[in-house]
């Protein structure tokens, strides 16, 4: 079993770094394809951490001129919130740069109209959410390429590489995982949210990513069994790290998979009993971080973990009971 959880090369053209969101390692994932001639990104975290993506460029020698795009699993502030930033800084510093923000036209209107989103992420994460400006309107059709989930967008044409924005709803409705192929078979899939969470650097053990208000856990476990079918050799999970190895990627989406059913079916059971959040939250402890397994030492080391994992369980738990009709969402409706 490989799980990668270190910034560097994991696979050749392929590198993860690690964001330092919320001024930690380990919690959110960006990853970068470079083969000497181009460059592109994935994913890019929050404005706060776009000087951290820059340093990571400058440290690799990876010239800006040489950063072509950025491709978004989705626009929640995590993962595409730094995504005008980057595109702002690297049109100032590099003159004539060919940067693009790559995506789908339903992630570009979200990244466009973040207003709510922003509001709502705060309630949770505080501070760390950052800012999500729009481009102006004039320089929307500099700032982004829009392409069709579920086709092939060449990285380089010379060794058929390819990349291909996989629609998977269901954490939110504009969600894709990126996913790389090399002639014709998925090298590197980026779950991003689709495929759940992992905080264990050794175990194959996932948490869930139903945060509100838009998680719809129907689409979330059709956009599951996608990603068991597609089999990638490699796997890439937005919050943290790589899974290497074509039988390991299948035994965590799988278990992912029955994870999800016993979660819903939990909180459907609890709920019966006595509807408060509080008491689901309390009794729903074998499903989260305060049971050892799902969390490696490294977590329980962290200023203010157990106040930010504690918000995050409830986040997570309140996704679950709206999408069951048992709570209302509060932002984004």
């Amino acid at each position: 079993m490989t799980i990668i959880t270190q910034s560097g090369k994991f696979l050749e053209n392929l590198y993860l770094i690690d964001t330092k969101q919320f001024g930690h390692e380990r919690v959110t994932t960006v990853f970068c394809y470079w083969d000497n001639e181009s460059c592109y990104l994935i994913d890019i975290g929050t404005t706060d951490n776009v000087q951290e993506i820059l340093r990571f460029l400058k440290k690799n020698k990876i010239p800006l001129r040489k950063v072509k795009g950025l491709f978004l699993s989705h626009y929640h502030f995590d993962h595409g919130g730094g995504a005008t930033k980057l595109w702002n800084t690297i049109h100032k510093k590099e003159e004539g740069s060919e940067f693009k923000i790559i995506t789908t036209n339903e992630t570009k209107e979200k990244l466009q109209n973040a207003e709510s989103h922003v509001i709502g992420a705060k309630t949770t994460f505080g501070n760390f959410v950052g800012e999500m400006k729009p481009i102006p309107v004039e320089l929307e059709k500099d700032a982004y390429e829009i392409i069709p989930f579920d086709e092939d967008f060449s990285l380089s044409p010379s060794k058929n590489i390819s990349i291909r924005l996989i629609s998977t709803p269901g954490h939110c409705n504009d969600h894709c995982s990126p996913t790389i192929f090399q002639n014709g078979k998925p090298l590197f899939c980026f779950g991003g949210e689709a495929s759940g969470c992992l905080y264990n650097g050794s175990e194959l053990l996932s948490q869930p990513t139903s945060m509100p208000p838009n998680f719809h856990f129907e689409k979330y476990m059709k956009s599951l069994e996608k990603l068991i079918s597609l089999a990638p050799e490699s796997l890439g999970l937005g919050h943290f790290g790589v899974i290497l190895g074509k039988k390991d990627v299948n035994e965590f989406l799988s278990g992912h998979r029955e994870y999800m059913l016993g979660f819903r079916n939990a909180v459907v059971d609890l709920y019966k009993k006595n509807p408060s959040t509080r008491f689901i939250i309390e009794h729903l402890k074998e499903y989260f971080f305060n049971d050892k397994i799902f969390i490696d030492n490294y977590y329980r080391t962290l200023n203010n973990h157990t106040k930010f994992l504690s918000n995050l369980r409830l986040a997570l738990t309140y996704g679950m009971m709206v999408d069951l009709g048992f709570r209302k969402p509060k932002y984004e409706i």
